[in-house]
C-alpha cells in the first residue's frame, strides 16, 4: 500500500508541476519576498524601514499562508478532484483503491504546499542577507521554525478544500465556492469574535503563538482541535470520493 501510495503520489505531484499556475505560484514564491525586500531597502519606504527585517520576514509569511498557499491549495484540489472528474479521469485503469488514491492526491497537495513555502523561507534568507544590513544568521532557525509550523494548518486547510472539491462537478462553481468561504470565514470573527477559535483559517498565523513563552494547555488545545479539524474534513472527503461513480 504504501509503495502505491509513493508512486501515486509522486504521478499527481508530476501532474500539478506541469500546470502553468503551479510554475506561477513557485515564482512568485521567489519573486515577491526578492522584490519586496529591494524595495524597502533601497527606495526609501520609511514606514517599512522603522521595522525590523525579522518582522518584515513574518509580514512576508503571513501573505503567502493566508493569501497565496489557500489559493493555490483551492486550485491545486479543483484540478485534481473537479478537474479529473469533468475530463473523466478521475479513477485510474491501473489497479489502485480508492483510499490509496484518495491519499495520494492530498499527499501531493500538501507536499506541494510545503515545497512554496520552503521556497519563500529560502527566498526570504537569501534576499535579507543580500539586502538588509542587519541581517544575522541567528534567524534563520527562527524563520525556519516559523515557516515550517504554518505547513500544519495548511494541511487542514487542503483537506476542507478536498472535501469541499467534491461537491462540485464544475470546477468554476468549486474554487469560487471555496474563496467564497473562506472569505467568509476570514471575516465572520470580525462580526461574532467568540467564532474566532472555532473557524480552521484563524490558525494560519499559528506559528506566531510559538514565538516567546508557550502554553502547553494552549499547544495541546490547538494540536487536538487542528487534528480534529483534519479528521474530519478528510473522513468527510473520504466518504464523498468513495460514493462517486466511475
Amino acid at each position: 500500500m504504501l509503495k502505491t501510495i509513493k508512486a501515486n503520489s509522486l504521478n499527481e505531484i508530476e501532474k500539478l508541476l506541469a500546470k502553468k499556475v503551479t510554475k506561477l505560484f513557485l515564482f512568485f514564491a521567489v519573486l515577491i519576498p526578492l522584490l519586496t525586500k529591494l524595495l524597502v531597502n533601497n527606495l526609501f519606504i520609511t514606514e517599512w524601514m522603522a521595522l525590523p527585517a525579522e518582522n518584515i520576514n513574518f509580514i512576508l509569511l503571513d501573505l503567502f499562508v493566508t493569501i497565496l498557499l489557500p489559493l493555490f491549495v483551492f486550485i491545486a484540489a479543483t484540478d485534481l478532484f473537479t478537474g479529473d472528474s469533468e475530463r473523466g479521469a478521475l479513477f485510474q485503469v491501473r489497479p489502485i483503491s480508492r483510499i490509496e488514491l484518495f491519499l495520494s492526491k492530498l499527499i501531493a497537495i500538501s507536499i506541494l504546499a510545503l515545497f512554496v513555502l520552503l521556497l519563500d523561507w529560502l527566498s526570504v534568507i537569501i534576499s535579507s542577507a543580500v539586502f538588509d544590513k542587519t541581517f544575522h544568521f541567528s534567524i534563520i532557525p527562527i524563520s525556519l521554525g516559523a515557516f515550517s509550523i504554518s505547513w500544519f494548518p495548511i494541511i487542514v486547510i487542503t483537506a476542507f478544500a478536498i472535501l469541499i472539491a467534491l461537491l462540485f462537478h464544475s470546477s468554476v462553481l468549486a474554487i469560487s465556492t471555496m474563496i467564497v468561504l473562506y472569505l467568509i470565514m476570514m471575516f465572520i470573527p470580525f462580526v461574532l469574535p467568540n467564532s474566532l477559535y472555532l473557524l480552521p483559517s484563524s490558525y494560519l498565523d499559528w506559528y506566531m503563538h510559538w514565538i516567546g513563552e508557550v502554553s502547553t494547555r494552549w499547544v495541546f488545545q490547538t494540536v487536538t482541535y487542528l487534528c480534529s479539524s483534519f479528521g474530519l474534513f478528510f473522513s468527510l472527503g473520504y466518504y464523498m470520493f468513495n460514493r462517486k461513480e466511475a
